[in-house]
């Protein structure tokens, strides 16, 4: 930073970059970098004034390295690079990539950092010629500083009910501002849950995006003393919060899933074809905590059946309703958003795509309402039910193959070091309140 003065015109200015990056979990990460000061991002996209890359303690960032080999660095990707609504001092955020010295003295993308894995895997995809597009639908609850619901909205209520409205709006403006489009925003099914929908974009941004836009929403929220939870399940006896993904693959200007009838094409049918055979390993990703299992249960309209139909809601993946081929989506709704969304997206084309390259056939879709189906008619259906368990979809995960190469071996092995210790912890080191009221006295 140059030794300008701090006048009453400079601080006006943008000061300070924030290098953004994630953990494995999926959390926030950054460091804070100053710059010379200017009067807007313009400066720093066109290169007349620079945003320089930052060294990061890669042992203190779960997941990415030991205290024996910690010294990474944060390299910003400026095409990401946005002005931080309403923030002072002004400052920017930019996405920053995870770099490592190499053994030949050179950096490179770190292997296990999650935006490298995902890159990696759209290199892939851009290889066959595809390109796969996006719209997330993220749930979650608006709390009070004592964490219970911060008004009485239920579905589609308004105001008065949803007194969260207002900051759902704003945030939505903010959204707008570092070129992030909504469609739908509105209250759903749990007391205070929330839902914004995140408009079609390609994988690669819509995995940044979301990272924003949790961040984006819990600034504003702070300026309400609201709580931000997305949290799968909060409250036993109130809905799940899910993430699901409105699924696209491109090819040029065609989308390759949809007939102009409204019908999947047959390389669609394949498509999620794969999505279903590998559903089990992709939950250990797209629902990766102890408490994500307790959402995905019979009862609270959560996805727990192997399955897919037309327009099903109670399906695993749902296809909805479209008017023209460009339109058509495969809608994956098991998901939560406590997932890291660099590594859900790699799973979910890997699995898609292996489902097209080994032409796997997809089951007869069902109309039938899955969540109250008996075992009986399941089993004549030969639906399967996801893991209900942490434990058993890593499991799934370690047996799966095909994500073992998505991910690598490497990144596998780690993850379920990390996620199987959680799950260790949960059953072997925590004592809940439901043990207390039904053990103490008996």
């Amino acid at each position: 930073m140059s030794d300008e003065r701090i006048t009453s015109e400079s601080r006006g200015k943008l000061h300070f970059v924030e290098l953004l990056t994630v953990d494995i979990d999926g959390v926030s990460k950054g460091m804070t970098v100053p710059i010379r000061p200017v009067d807007s991002i313009a400066a720093l996209k066109k290169g007349t004034a620079s945003v320089p890359s930052c060294g990061v303690d890669g042992s203190s960032v779960k997941g990415l390295a030991s205290v024996t080999s910690s010294d990474l660095r944060l390299v910003p990707e400026i095409s990401t690079l946005q002005e931080l609504p309403n923030s002072i001092p002004r400052r920017a955020v930019v996405i920053a990539d995870v770099f490592q010295r190499d053994s030949d003295g050179q950096f490179a993308p770190h292997p296990l950092a999650p935006r490298t894995i995902l890159k990696r895997n759209l290199e892939k995809l851009a290889a066959k010629g595809f390109q796969a597009r996006v719209k997330l639908e993220p749930e979650f609850y608006f709390l009070t500083e004592d964490g219970v619901p911060l008004d009485a909205a239920g579905y589609a209520d308004i105001f008065p009910d949803n007194q969260g409205m207002d900051l759902l709006l704003e945030t939505a403006l903010d959204l707008r501002a570092i070129g992030i489009e909504t469609a739908w925003l509105h209250s759903e099914h749990g007391q205070s849950q929330q839902e914004i929908e995140l408009a079609f974009s390609e994988l690669g941004q819509a995995a940044d995006n979301f990272i924003l836009f949790k961040l984006l929403l819990r600034r504003r929220a702070a300026l309400y003393d609201v709580e931000v939870s997305f949290m799968p399940k909060p409250f036993p006896s109130q809905a799940g919060s899910g993430l699901h993904c409105h699924l696209q693959l491109w090819k040029g200007n065609q989308n390759l899933l949809g007939n102009p009838d409204g019908t999947l094409t047959e390389t669609g049918l394949h498509f999620i074809a794969g999505l279903l055979e590998h559903a089990p390993a992709i939950t250990a990703l797209a629902n990766p905590t102890v408490n994500s299992f307790k959402r995905l249960v019979p009862g609270f309209e959560a996805p727990v059946y192997i399955s897919w139909g037309y327009l099903n809601r109670s399906a695993l993946i749902r296809i909805p309703l479209f008017t023209s081929a460009e339109k058509a989506s495969a809608e994956f709704r098991s998901p939560d958003p406590l997932t890291n969304p660099y590594l859900l997206f790699s799973v979910l084309m890997g699995a898609g795509l292996d489902g097209i390259d080994k032409k796997l056939e997809a089951p007869p879709p069902t109309s039938e309402d899955v969540y109250h189906l008996s075992q009986k008619r399941l089993n004549q259906l030969k639906i399967e039910q996801l893991p209900d368990t942490l434990s058993g979809a890593l499991k799934a995960l370690q047996k799966d193959t095909v994500l073992r190469d998505v991910l690598g071996a490497e990144f596998i092995d780690l993850y379920r070091k990390i996620r199987t210790a959680e799950w260790y912890q949960y059953t072997h080191g925590a004592v809940t309140d439901w043990e207390w009221e039904e053990y103490l006295h008996r």
